[in-house]
């Protein structure tokens, strides 16, 4: 068809036909794609040229709408696929087997060579040529021994001092693909390989969605500054001997004392290991809301002051280490800025237009002078909205990298004293209760917790843990959990500073090995189609389910049998009775209560017994008195997703929960909020919860309210649920007024 007269036709398509254009052309054509992807994927055609084949198969659709017949049988789909199959053949046959690109294997006269099915050379015009992949002189050589091509090649071009990052350390490069889950592994390994994103997402079957979201989680990786250098940009000078000259004597000061350092000083010292960012009793970096960040980005390029940085000196084994105790979420977003993996977005950017002066420089970049020997300048503004660090103007660079911070630093500390200063720079901060409980426990105790939290792959690819699960510390939480429900279940209490301090005082090591061991089988057992059971194994219940999987280890029964029995619970048990109890029953109890948590595992047990015929009488203290119990446990905390469940909504997630403590840390950052107020009070927090819920489920706008209700003197409960209706309460009053 001719391009007049398709263009004739497509002014006058029919609604049918406009629903077929989008429907294939919706999502980056992600349907089409696929076709397409699926018609060419077997002649083993170079990722350059799929472009061009998407773009072909784009025309094969417009004239498959103009042309389809209605009145035949065959379905839209399937004439469209047929046709592009058969545009993939006419392309490959003009664009190689006709010899019309050069990267075809060819005999040493340059005839192109071809293949039957059975692999033979064939003189047949249907055989097939080899197409010759581009080959980067980057890629590694397969034999050790041999020298890597770019190796052979002379170039005065240094590949490691023009990129950002450096990925020659294949020690690194292999430390953080490890750390990384499956599906993210896989796609970085794909992107490394210059694949395009929408052939990953067919590769690994994952949606646009799963693919966006493994991505941002990648690019906040705080191990992806293992492959990045702290750039000397901005054509500045780091002034050593004159930071050298502002430090103080030792001698001056007795147990501490006060330096500036330079923000570039500062991430190098992170980067190449003088400063130890990783001290066991210290938070996930990136806690920060984005409108903090910002705040803060603005703030250091305006040169304004921000808080001191806090290092504790410790000497072990001959050496001098300096733990960062505060400071860690400042240089993590400084480093994550710096390596243009964050950008400054406009939510609290309120001085988003940086003044700088520009100066005039020669020929050779060496600023000009006046007649009175004084640099020529211009005075400039620049709004940083949008911008990443490489964005920003040479000036601007050099202010961000000079940028004086004061540093802090305690001398000969013990670990009790760490874990005394982190205490008391974190006394006004918002570390939840997951974080600040793991406070409660030694260096030690901590280092068995997190080498599982942190190290064991089972939370990064099996389950339904989050990110956000990271940062905020609930993996820990699963873990000391864990340990208390399969070796103290009769010490179990819901508090979680007082199951942290438990576990300190009696777990053994062997006893995390132990849990160890089991994640490591579970995750071996589930293997990598695990996808419906992710929703059933979260923070919340794994500690349960692992309790569960404990008592199956007594069994000596296949792993893969306990798996069947994770299916068919999430299945068709859920709701089963066993001596007249399911777990409905459980659900209107408070879930961390002793009562509850154990009768659910003593009812899984049963369950899970009579699932897999087990005859052993495997019960435990099977006492009708954990249903509605009412124990002494008058301190235990309520568990927060079943507080919003009873007071506001059934129609919550764990994943709810998560957004609701993220909307709680925007909320404190409001402007005109009153942060100090009892208001945040962390025995307040249910409430707090409870109103982000409710606006949520009847889609309220909290902030004008907020900044009011916080800025009054107002008596709380120790009833959570009271303060919540109270809040509901004056909210409506305030809507009230306001639309009166």
């Amino acid at each position: 068809m001719n391009n007049e007269k398709m263009q004739k036709e497509l002014n006058n398509l029919s609604p049918q036909q406009m629903e077929w254009i989008e429907e294939y052309c919706a999502n980056d054509m992600q349907q089409l794609k696929k076709i397409s992807y699926i018609a060419f994927q077997g002649y083993n055609i170079p990722n350059f040229e799929h472009d061009e084949l998407y773009d072909d198969a784009m025309n094969v659709l417009m004239e498959s709408v103009i042309d389809y017949d209605t009145s035949k049988n065959a379905k839209f789909e399937t004439y469209l696929t047929n046709n592009i199959k058969k545009s993939v053949i006419d392309w490959y046959r003009d664009n190689y087997q006709r010899g019309k690109r050069r990267n075809l294997l060819r005999d040493k006269d340059g005839k192109i060579i071809k293949f039957d099915q059975y692999g033979n050379i064939t003189d047949d015009d249907k055989g097939k040529p080899v197409v010759v992949p581009n080959t980067s002189f980057d890629a590694p050589t397969r034999d050790d021994s041999e020298v890597d091509l770019k190796e052979k090649i002379a170039s005065d071009f240094n590949v490691e001092a023009e990129s950002e990052f450096d990925f020659d350390d294949s020690d690194k490069v292999e430390e953080f693909l490890e750390s990384l889950p499956k599906t993210q592994k896989n796609i970085l390994l794909l992107r490394m390989e210059d694949i395009p994103a929408d052939e990953i997402r067919q590769k690994l079957n994952i949606t646009d969605r799963e693919y966006n979201s493994a991505m941002k989680s990648i690019k906040m990786n705080k191990g992806l500054s293992l492959f990045a250098k702290n750039k000397n940009d901005g054509n500045y000078d780091v002034e050593v001997d004159e930071m050298e000259d502002r430090i103080i004597e030792i001698s001056e000061s007795e147990n501490y004392r006060t330096d500036k350092y330079s923000m570039y000083s500062l991430l190098q010292d992170k980067k190449n290991g003088d400063m130890n960012c990783n001290y066991i009793l210290q938070r996930e970096p990136f806690q920060w809301t984005t409108e903090e960040a910002n705040r803060y980005f603005c703030r250091i390029l305006s040169n304004l002051p921000i808080p001191e940085i806090i290092l504790c000196e410790q000497k072990k084994k001959g050496l001098t280490i300096s733990h960062l105790i505060d400071g860690l979420q400042r240089l993590s977003y400084a480093e994550a800025f710096k390596e243009n993996r964050i950008k400054i977005g406009s939510a609290g950017a309120e001085r988003h237009l940086i003044q700088y002066r520009d100066y005039v420089l020669d020929e050779n970049g060496n600023r000009e002078l006046d007649e009175d020997g004084l640099p020529e300048y211009e005075m400039k503004v620049f709004d940083v909205i949008g911008k990443y660090y490489k964005d920003l103007p040479d000036e601007l660079k050099k202010r961000f990298n000079n940028f004086n911070i004061n540093v802090t630093k305690f001398f000969d500390c013990t670990d009790e004293q760490i874990a005394d200063h982190i205490r008391d720079y974190n006394n006004h901060a918002s570390m939840n209760k997951e974080q600040g409980g793991l406070l409660n426990v030694s260096a030690q105790t901590a280092g068995y917790i997190k080498k599982i939290s942190q190290k064991n792959t089972f939370f990064k690819n099996c389950g339904k843990f989050t990110d956000n699960n990271v940062i905020k510390g609930k993996l820990e939480r699963v873990v000391a959990e864990s340990i208390m429900l399969m070796f103290f279940r009769d010490s179990w209490k819901a508090k979680l500073d007082t199951i942290y301090k438990y576990v300190d005082e009696n777990a053994t090591e062997q006893q995390f090995l132990k849990l160890n061991s089991h994640f490591n089988r579970l995750e071996l057992a589930l293997g990598d189609d695990n996808k419906d059971l992710k929703s059933l194994l979260t923070p919340t219940t794994m500690p349960m389910w692992i309790a569960v999987f404990d008592k199956f280890t007594t069994y000596n029964i296949e792993d893969s049998r306990f798996v069947d029995f994770l299916n068919a619970y999430n299945t068709e048990l859920k709701d089963k009775e066993i001596d007249g109890v399911s777990m409905a029953d459980f659900k209107d109890q408070q879930t961390k209560k002793k009562a509850t948590i154990t009768g659910k595992i003593d009812l899984l047990v049963k369950l899970m017994n009579e699932y897999l015929h087990i005859t052993e009488d495997t019960s435990v203290n099977n006492e009708e008195t954990y249903i509605n119990s009412s124990n002494d446990d008058s301190d235990d905390e309520i568990d927060p997703l079943q507080f919003i469940k009873d007071n506001v909504s059934e129609r919550v997630s764990e994943e709810d929960i998560d957004d609701y403590y993220t909307l709680m840390d925007d909320f404190k950052t409001l402007h005109g909020v009153n942060s100090e107020s009892s208001f945040f009070d962390y025995h307040n927090e249910l409430a707090f919860l409870g109103m982000i819920a409710y606006s949520f489920k009847f889609d309220k706008d909290l902030d004008n309210w907020l900044v009011d209700y916080t800025n009054r003197n107002i008596t709380y409960s120790t009833n959570q649920t009271e303060n919540l209706e109270n809040m509901i309460a004056d909210f409506k009053t305030y809507e009230e007024k306001k639309s009166a």
